[in-house]
């Protein structure tokens, strides 16, 4: 028979009449979609480079962060994403009281997006913190919460002292190998290796000897942290599905197609789903080694572990153990949320360590500045090493940390999805593009996606200044954080009236840990060496991070290059 009569007899009635079906059903869809009104017409926003996609491009092209930066300046703090012919209108929002109604006296009603959750969800292989809501993140927030206390991360510094002297000798070494007086090194390396140390056992408990350049360990683990967050952003097609994906029965065939990630030709997709997998059974062998030890002899059996048994995980496990029953998490979500530790501290704190230290390239008074005080302090203490309180009570420290955060936030936006239609006053008024009038408050639609602009906000002109995109520690000195901006205007932001750490119920839990890391990197390094720019140029391009690259070396991988010599 041939092919022809064979098409023929498949294409039946039935299945000639479906297909009729599916056309109508799909121009009919298209059509809705041309011709509906979106309820935030009125609003003004960005035009799309994409009449198709709307504003996704946009929104995650690596090399247009400024998107984000001077959406406040270009677009108000209020701004409509057009979702083009493929989705719907969403809105970017960095005001500060609409944000807090978003995130704090509304909360609820402003859910995690199932992208958000379902991501992590499949990075971590399983409900940790991002991946949660209602009863079970408020379960899961309330054992967590006192492990991140400022009294239980304050016992943390002299391990963190100690991994930072580790990366001062052998930054020493490097520098004296050097026929000349200044050495030029890509510091980024040097502080990512620090960095995964300062998480992995401060964090976890564990050390993948990161300061070791021929541990197999950390090549494996780091080149999966670096990889995972940079391939996802460029799966923003499937990751809508995740979140529904991840908990599919049977579990075997969700690994079947898991499995799939090796074979279909997409670069991304595979470097992702190894990523996956090499970081998820290292977390799973820790957990393990450190539950066989405390079921024995409790939390003293840690003792002789990397942290002597002050890391978090450790900490979490007993309270977990002494929880109600009913409160309890299991070893599965226990695991996701060491993993999620490992990744939300490795990552961001690198960038951010290594962002303060470029911005001190640029200014050599800054650093002689933050130098006599750092010097000034450890002469009152005879050289011995500064702890929590006493790094806090460092101004200028603490102000250079506080502005590189604001005007670089590792994270430059989240996302939430609205649940019922919700009004939400507004601190600056937005103007209605048809009529000119002044809008006060906006009424949020069920099903509308709401963007966080934390980089936005940061750089909010109306909020900080007209100096706002400039680095000027000096604003904090001798100011309580909210009296920096104008008209000492408050922020729902959980740190320094600033959002880089999100705000409400779902702020970052690991804000004290992640300052105790720089500012007791930076206590140790600048006593020491001397840090002056390259003739490179440092870019930082957006991804679910930012992340530096080297302009016309990008293919190099992230580096942030840089002179370093010894005081």
């Amino acid at each position: 028979m041939a092919f022809s009569e064979i098409a023929s007899l498949a294409l039946g009635p039935l299945t000639k009449a479906a297909l009729i079906g599916a056309t109508i059903v799909l121009v009919t869809e298209l059509f809705k979609r041309l011709t509906k009104r979106s309820p935030y017409e009125n609003l003004p926003g960005p035009k799309p480079s994409s009449s198709t996609m709307g504003y996704i491009l946009d929104m995650h092209d690596p090399d247009n962060v400024d998107f984000h930066f001077k959406m406040t300046e270009r677009h108000g703090h209020v701004a409509r994403l057009k979702g083009g012919i493929l989705g719907s209108d969403a809105l970017y929002i960095s005001d500060p009281l609409a944000l807090h109604s978003i995130l704090v006296k509304d909360q609820y009603n402003f859910r995690e997006s199932t992208e958000f959750s379902g991501l992590f969800g499949v990075i971590h292989h399983g409900d940790q913190l991002a991946s949660v809501w209602g009863e079970e993140h408020k379960k899961q927030r309330k054992l967590m919460n006192p492990v991140f206390t400022a009294a239980h991360v304050s016992r943390l510094s002299p391990l963190f002292h100690r991994i930072a002297t580790e990366l001062r000798e052998r930054l020493k070494v490097e520098v004296k190998s050097n026929p000349g007086s200044t050495t030029t090194l890509n510091i980024l390396d040097r502080l990512t290796r620090t960095a995964l140390e300062l998480i992995s056992q401060g964090g976890i408990g564990h050390t993948f000897n990161s300061f070791d350049k021929n541990s197999k360990e950390f090549k494996e683990f780091h080149s999966a942290l670096q990889d995972v967050l940079p391939s996802a952003s460029s799966l923003f097609f499937i990751i809508p599905f995740l979140e529904s994906w991840r908990k599919k029965e049977p579990v075997w065939l969700r690994r079947f197609v898991a499995s799939l990630g090796y074979v279909i030709p997409w670069s991304a997709l595979r470097r992702f789903t190894e990523a996956v997998n090499v970081m998820h059974p290292v977390c799973a062998k820790v957990f393990y080694q450190k539950k066989a030890l405390f079921d024995e002899g409790g939390i003293a059996a840690l003792a002789n572990t990397a942290s002597g048994g002050r890391d978090l995980a450790t900490l979490l496990m007993q309270a977990n153990a002494e929880a109600d029953e009913e409160d309890r998490m299991p070893d599965e979500t226990v695991i996701a949320n060491m993993s999620a530790i490992i990744l939300g501290g490795q990552e961001t704190t690198s960038g951010a360590m290594s962002r303060v230290l470029d911005l001190m390239t640029l200014d050599t008074d800054l650093q002689e500045w933050l130098r006599e005080e750092i010097n000034e302090a450890l002469a009152k203490k005879n050289g011995e090493p500064l702890d929590f309180y006493e790094l806090n009570a460092l101004p200028r420290l603490d102000a250079t940390c506080r502005e590189a955060l604001r005007l670089f936030a590792p994270v430059t936006f989240v996302w939430r999805e609205t649940m019922k239609d919700a009004v939400v006053p507004l601190q600056y008024p937005v103007t209605d593009t048809k009529t000119g009038k002044e809008i006060q408050e906006i009424l949020i639609h069920e099903g509308t996606t709401v963007y966080v602009g934390m980089g936005a906000l940061n750089r909010s002109k109306a909020l900080w200044g007209p100096d706002a995109a400039e680095f000027k520690p000096q604003r904090w000195i001798g100011h309580h954080a909210h009296e920096s901006t104008i008209q000492n205007i408050k922020t729902p932001g959980i740190f320094s009236n600033i959002m880089t750490f999100l705000g409400g119920g779902r702020g970052c839990p690991g804000m004290k840990f992640a300052l105790l890391e720089i500012k007791t990197v930076m206590s140790v390094l600048l006593p020491t060496f001397r840090f002056e720019k390259t003739d490179a140029t440092v870019a930082w391009r957006l991804g679910i991070t930012l992340t530096p690259f080297v302009e016309g070396k990008e293919e190099e991988g992230p580096q942030v290059p840089m002179k370093v010599s010894l005081m």
